[in-house]
């Protein structure tokens, strides 16, 4: 952005930021984030070294999903969204798990090889909104990792169980998606997402590249946005899911999610509309106390300094809206165990966060789904991240 246009965007917005403050808005908006997690980890699978240890891993990962039976989490996750029943919902790790059986294998007890694995293979969208009935909507989606085609030259990630058979395939989508309470109406956020576009949103260019066995793809993680009008007030609301803070030691892993905060800001101001009060949820994968060892500016602290990547000033800083509520606790939402059995819950740090701007008058917010209540029938956490919920009046 060029230095004229950026003065004149600074002045716009010092402008609508006093005439708001003047008109005392009283609508509000209700806002939750969620990470549905997947429920089982899928890095070993990526960074295994040959098709032997990779199918291996694969294996374990089939089993902690059939363990993590998603089919009763996601009766616990939308349970929370029903009964808090907010107007927009950022939803991260929103997988769709398959598995393809071409050649009609067999394992020696005569069943179908997928079958082996009960409750594994599952859409976490599709039974997301059967679970909320028609109380909510999708509004838009972005698809980030994706092994499948044409991602992949073959169904998926092949799956060898007995080397007399051939192998099945899986198949595996991930996806961030925002919800529109059925009251709410919303259009999707036009970005301009170079040659990246992904359904209604972007991938980012800062991508983590990997392999299983000869295959390569790349780790995308994407943004995807709404306008709503909601109180008489219109909002554009953002959701996105950063990379984790690192991938391995390399200076290119270590730049992803800074790098990728950066082009976030980048799509924010090139669509920026002062009239529309702008909230950016999601799992950032970044807390406020982050430091960044390559110095650069933390997806946090870019998100809430109204610093760039490299330190320039930007036109608008984010408020944490977390800050604003009373009394302030921890709020800790990372991370339970991998299968999610450990008895307390164990969350460190914060990273599952509601940005707005301008900043709200009054906050009212809380996590989800990390007292021992809040627990499945079978004794599991719902996910490994806590949700959030946030009411805000300006």
């Amino acid at each position: 952005m060029r230095t004229n246009e950026l003065r004149a965007l600074v002045a716009l917005v010092a402008l609508f930021a006093c005439g708001t403050a003047l008109a005392g808005s009283k609508a509000d908006i209700v806002v939750m984030t969620q990470n549905q997690y997947l429920g089982a980890e899928l890095t070993p699978i990526i960074a295994a070294e040959d098709p032997a240890t990779a199918n291996a891993a694969m294996i374990t990962a089939l089993t902690a999903l059939s363990n993590n039976n998603y089919l009763e989490r996601v009766e616990a996750l939308a349970g929370s969204i029903r009964g808090k029943k907010p107007h927009l919902v950022a939803l991260q790790e929103v997988y769709a798990f398959h598995c393809h059986n071409p050649f009609g294998t067999e394992v020696p007890l005569g069943r179908d090889a997928c079958e082996l694995f009960p409750n594994a293979f599952n859409d976490h969208l599709a039974e997301t909104m059967a679970a909320l009935g028609d109380k909510y909507e999708v509004a838009a989606v972005v698809q980030n990792l994706t092994l499948a085609p044409p991602a992949l030259p073959i169904l998926g990630i092949p799956l060898i169980l007995d080397e007399a058979q051939m192998p099945v395939f899986i198949e595996v989508i991930d996806r961030d998606v925002i919800l529109a309470r059925a009251d709410v109406d919303t259009a999707v956020v036009t970005f301009d997402c170079g040659f990246k576009p992904s359904v209604d949103g972007c991938n980012y260019m800062n991508v983590a590249p990997a392999s299983v066995g000869p295959f390569d793809f790349n780790i995308e993680r994407g943004f995807v946005g709404v306008d709503a009008t909601i109180g008489g007030v219109d909002y554009r609301f953002i959701n996105t899911h950063l990379e984790v803070k690192m991938l391995g030691d390399s200076l290119p892993s270590t730049f992803l999610q800074p790098a990728q905060a950066s082009e976030l800001w980048g799509a924010i101001l090139a669509t920026f509309d002062p009239s529309k009060r702008l909230i950016v949820a999601g799992d950032f994968n970044s807390s406020p106390v982050d430091v960044s060892p390559i110095g650069v500016v933390t997806a946090y602290q870019q998100l809430t300094s109204g610093q760039s990547i490299f330190g320039d000033d930007l036109p608008i800083r984010f408020t944490d809206t977390w800050y604003l509520r009373p009394g302030k606790p921890p709020g800790f939402t990372c991370c339970e165990l991998a299968d999610l059995s450990n008895a307390p819950s164990q969350h460190y740090e914060r990273v599952d966060i509601v940005f707005t701007w301008p900043a709200p008058s009054k906050v009212k917010a809380n996590v989800l789904g990390d007292e021992v209540d809040e627990k499945t029938l079978s004794g599991l956490w719902p996910s490994d991240h806590a949700s959030v919920r946030a009411e805000l009046t300006y």
